[in-house]
């Protein structure tokens, strides 16, 4: 959970959400302490969605990396990110997904 390119997309999504973080050494830490206060049942859906994302583009990225030879840029691995998350979001029918182009035209998200 500490690798430089996780520890950037974790940034990423906490820095949407206007939090400090200290990522937790242990993955159960992170679930524990990643409860989303306030706003509707879909925002909270939305955000109990983003941890399983992420380790589930990272887990790509390792495998590409290590069976492929091919190693995608920080860059392309948050965007990855984002769009899964986006398209998991529709798949849920989570009414209430995030604004992918408005993230996306701001270049201090990534």
């Amino acid at each position: 959970m500490h690798c430089k390119v996780m520890t950037q997309v974790w940034v990423m999504f906490t820095s949407i959400a206007g939090i400090n973080w200290i990522m937790p050494e242990h993955t159960a830490d992170l679930l524990s302490c990643w409860i989303r206060r306030g706003g509707s049942k879909s925002q909270k859906r939305w955000w109990t969605t983003v941890p399983a994302c992420i380790w589930w583009t990272i887990w790509k990225e390792r495998n590409q990396r290590i069976f492929e030879g091919r190693e995608s840029s920080i860059l392309k691995i948050k965007w990855k990110v984002i769009t899964s998350l986006g398209f998991w979001c529709k798949e849920q029918n989570i009414e209430e997904e995030i604004q992918l182009v408005d993230f996306c035209n701001t270049p201090e998200n990534f």
